[in-house]
């Protein structure tokens, strides 16, 4: 019998396209994946190692454990200024698990969810995945912002929700007040939520971050967070929801019956990284702090790129039109003939087949090293 499953308009994502062919050079430099280089804080690794010799290896409450709960609301409140209760917390197999859940909880089939570009790629996937119908912005400002008009345009009766990465991956924009409370606008009046995924929220340089959560009432929001990309931690895979306590209710259901719960030890690890975060950011921001320095610095001084410098995250979207190659042109034909790997634009939305992604989560040698070599490549192409 043949087998025809429902996952098969899946391809593997270009950054894990580029990522797997890259190791077949020795001398690759791979800037690709947002996976940081650094070491999770020792303490944290500590806590999880002081977890599993206390016996705490058995299986956790589905929502995670309460102290962690607990921890992450009180973070939440000293980060961003807003108050959620336990019961309004769930923990989960990173954010990607948390956005996943939440859409199961929420898009039946036909309905729309409305995405905001540039975007990764899994958030249309999992709303295909669920029946339901990826509705893309396409009227964007030159600074990547959507236009108001444009994106309540594309509300209807199947509307569900709206999704939005603030700091943004790719493009390590951040979205301007303004934009916030448009969308938050438009989502009470029309009765959405807004999905909030807001993971590299701790990743912010030269200017304070402002989530979402300021300006969307509750009863509208759904805030997705992680440990992964806040505390080097991308392989702990703990991550949230903080959302309206029925909403999270029905998410730790279906939790219950995917995975029951995170890993124990994670989530004593989790702990540590939530009550004691305001030791442990501020070092790895200024670790990319520097990086991004020194990858603009060099960026610069190639000819044919445009790009825009990062306000937040570990990614710079350049702009590649002036060197006459598509996106996958470039990023193959520099994979191809110097090594260097760098994503696609064609992954984060139709219109972005211009452009590529680099992220500077190599240390600054391998960087100064990438650019020398983007040079080299594009000097040929004259």
């Amino acid at each position: 019998m043949e087998f025809k499953s429902k996952t098969d308009f899946i391809a593997i994502t270009p950054s894990r396209q580029v990522c797997m062919l890259a190791k077949q050079y020795d001398d690759a430099i791979n800037l690709t994946i947002g996976d940081p280089d650094i070491a999770t804080p020792k303490p944290i690794c500590d806590a999880a190692y002081k977890a599993v010799l206390e016996g705490k290896t058995h299986y956790a409450p589905n929502a995670g454990i309460p102290e962690l709960r607990q921890a992450i609301c009180d973070f939440t409140e000293r980060k961003k200024g807003v108050k959620y209760d336990v019961d309004q917390c769930v923990v989960t197999v990173g954010a990607v698990s948390a956005i996943y859940l939440s859409l199961m909880a929420l898009v039946n089939p036909g309905d729309e969810v409305i995405i905001i570009p540039p975007y990764w790629s899994q958030y249309r996937n999992m709303t295909l995945l669920l029946g339901g119908k990826p509705v893309m912005v396409e009227k964007l400002d030159e600074n990547l912002n959507p236009d108001k008009d444009a994106l309540e345009s594309l509300v209807t009766n199947h509307t569900k929700a709206i999704i939005m990465n603030n700091p943004n991956n790719p493009s390590g924009h951040i979205y301007p007040e303004c934009v916030l409370r448009a969308v938050a606008d438009i989502a009470v009046r029309h009765g959405l939520y807004v999905f909030a995924d807001e993971v590299y929220d701790s990743l912010v340089y030269e200017r304070q971050f402002v989530s979402m959560a300021t300006f969307c009432p509750q009863e509208n929001m759904l805030l997705f967070n992680s440990c992964s990309k806040s505390f080097a931690m991308t392989g702990w895979r703990v991550g949230f929801l903080l959302g309206p306590a029925n909403f999270v209710k029905s998410v730790v259901k279906l939790q219950q019956n995917l995975v029951s719960s995170v890993p124990s030890m994670t989530q004593y690890a989790a702990l540590e990284a939530f009550t004691h975060g305001d030791e442990y950011i501020p070092e790895i921001v200024d670790v990319f702090s520097k990086r991004r320095r020194v990858l603009i610095d060099n960026l610069c001084k190639v000819e044919k790129l445009k790009f825009a410098t990062p306000d937040g995250t570990f990614y710079t979207f350049i702009d590649i039109s002036a060197t006459g190659l598509n996106s996958q042109e470039f990023v193959f034909g520099l994979l191809e003939k110097e090594h260097v790997a760098l994503v696609p634009g064609y992954a984060y939305g139709d219109g972005y087949d211009n452009f590529v992604r680099l992220a500077y989560t190599q240390n600054e040698d391998l960087l100064i090293e990438g650019v020398g070599r983007i040079k080299r490549f594009i000097d040929t192409l004259i």
